[in-house]
């Protein structure tokens, strides 16, 4: 049979600080059921290191699960919108952290849909035979860019990490299909300013454009759209029905997003694997999280066709069709944790309410 990429180890890093929709009633005018009623999510986590700790430990992770030294991978990628820094690349930190030697690494960034462009490009190389083993990571640090005022945004997003290991198979498994499409013409509907080389350098930056900019109807009706018409044709492509998948695990960016786009591909809810209500929207780590999530709980059995599918900014999207292999349970574990930290999820996020403070001055402040 043809060589494929399949997965072999998966990992994830969830961060310790919880931020729920209660908490979210103390910086906006808000509940948890005018949330949850929206968007299906009840709490997000926040992270107190760096975007690059937390693909450091799901990659550790992913790496024990297949019972694989860093030393024997080829390829480190991390799929990622908010890198800890432009240079050196997050991949190559990781990299060098986990003591990946004999690796190349880069960075890629393609927002929400990152786990899924990531996925077939990595998916090439193993089937090309320039690479054996290749971990892909998923990671963002989107707390630091949110306005805790703005219910528009930051009742969406969480931080978090996750990781795949992929390594060739014979056997009939793995990645069968892929579907990518972009549209730059929208790509003002969904923005992060503050990481580029946009404007002249300065010692202070302006709150008002500092931020994200997220247009949540027309990126509604372009997220329904694009990873439905994607997950069908990536579908059609792998030479399956419908009624052969076994499981969809979309980018968990809105659960009425997700219920309305996997309904127009015909697939039922008991197919469709949905972890948003305690992690919020993660970005590029939302499916490597939830692949995890879903092998732990005995969601995806040896041989089953699992469909990968994301929108993201850019705009973005893509799906993946795979057949699962044989592994469905970890070979190892790795034991390390992120370092300890006595903060709440207000004192985390003091310096971005006193950053954004500006634009509400009409408004009470933080009780």
């Amino acid at each position: 049979m043809a060589r494929r990429a399949t997965i072999t180890g998966w990992g994830k890093c969830v961060p310790p600080i919880s931020l729920s929709n209660a908490d979210l009633e103390r910086f906006m005018e808000t509940s948890d059921e005018w949330i949850v009623e929206r968007t299906g999510i009840r709490n997000r986590q926040l992270s107190h290191v760096e975007n690059t700790d937390l693909a450091e430990l799901a990659a550790l992770r992913a790496l024990a699960c297949a019972g694989l030294e860093a030393s024997e991978l080829d390829l480190v990628v991390v799929a990622t919108c908010t890198p800890e820094l432009l240079c050196p690349s997050v991949a190559a930190m990781v990299q060098d952290r986990i003591g990946a030697t004999n690796a190349a690494a880069f960075d890629l960034n393609a927002a929400c849909s990152g786990f899924v462009y990531g996925t077939s490009v990595v998916a090439g190389m193993v089937e090309s035979g320039f690479a054996e083993r290749v971990l892909l990571v998923g990671a963002e640090k989107l707390h630091y860019a949110m306005d805790y005022r703005d219910r528009g945004t930051a009742i969406l997003f969480g931080d978090g990490a996750g990781a795949a290991v992929f390594e060739p198979s014979s056997d009939g498994d793995g990645v069968l299909a892929v579907d990518l499409g972009a549209d730059g013409g929208k790509g003002g509907t969904m923005l992060i300013r503050s990481m580029g080389s946009r404007g002249e350098p300065s010692f202070t930056n302006d709150p008002a454009v500092f931020g994200l900019h997220f247009e949540g109807q027309a990126v509604f009706k372009i997220a329904v759209q694009g990873i439905s018409a994607s997950a069908a044709r990536v579908v059609e492509r792998a030479g399956l029905a419908t009624d052969d998948i076994d499981l969809v695990v979309p980018h968990q960016a809105n659960a009425r997003i997700i219920d309305s786009a996997t309904r127009r591909l015909g697939i039922d809810s008991s197919r469709v694997f949905v972890n948003i209500d305690n992690l919020g929207n993660t970005a590029a780590a939302s499916i490597p999280m939830a692949i995890s999530d879903a092998l732990d709980a005995g969601r995806v059995k040896a041989g089953d066709h699992v469909i990968l599918t994301a929108f993201g900014g850019g705009v973005t999207w893509g799906s993946i069709a795979l057949r699962w292999g044989s592994r469905t349970d970890p070979v190892g574990v790795h034991e390390g944790e992120l370092p300890d930290t006595d903060q709440n999820c207000f004192e985390l996020l003091r310096d971005n309410l006193d950053f954004y403070a500006p634009l509400h001055i009409d408004k009470p402040p933080v009780v």
